[in-house]
């Protein structure tokens, strides 16, 4: 309960900066994490920058899962996948393992493996280990 109350308190402001300062208007926050909708990837790099500055006067900072990617990739926030179902990050691991050991004995093609890893790029900065 501490820490919601934490993030409410700290981020009430960075909400306010993001909506009023870099006038974001496709915002959503739940505690700690958010996502922040633009068309411009030069503009979004530019409000990292601008939220990164912000924090550091709180004395806070964005972990190292911080990134900027188009929406149509695959993404997880709060648990969840871009379709709405829950990330299973062992369940991922297995089916990439499976598909590995499938390719060392010849019977999955190099350029499926590839997809695959490709698929769950994202995953590799959370959970993963590649």
């Amino acid at each position: 309960m501490t820490s919601q109350i934490l993030a409410i308190f700290y981020l009430n402001d960075l909400d306010y900066f993001i909506k009023e300062t870099l006038k974001i208007k496709c915002v959503i926050r739940y505690q700690d994490d958010f996502l922040i909708f633009h068309h411009s990837k030069e503009y979004l790099q530019y409000c990292l920058k601008e939220i990164t500055k912000f924090l550091n006067k709180e004395k806070l900072v964005l972990n190292k899962k911080t990134r900027i990617f188009k929406s149509t990739d695959n993404f997880i926030f709060l648990g969840r996948n871009k379709f709405g179902g829950y990330a299973r990050y062992r369940t991922v691991k297995r089916r990439l393992a499976k598909k590995e050991y499938l390719y060392s004995i010849g019977k999955l093609s190099l350029s499926s493996l590839v997809d695959s890893r490709i698929c769950y790029k994202h995953l590799s900065n959370n959970k993963l280990n590649f």
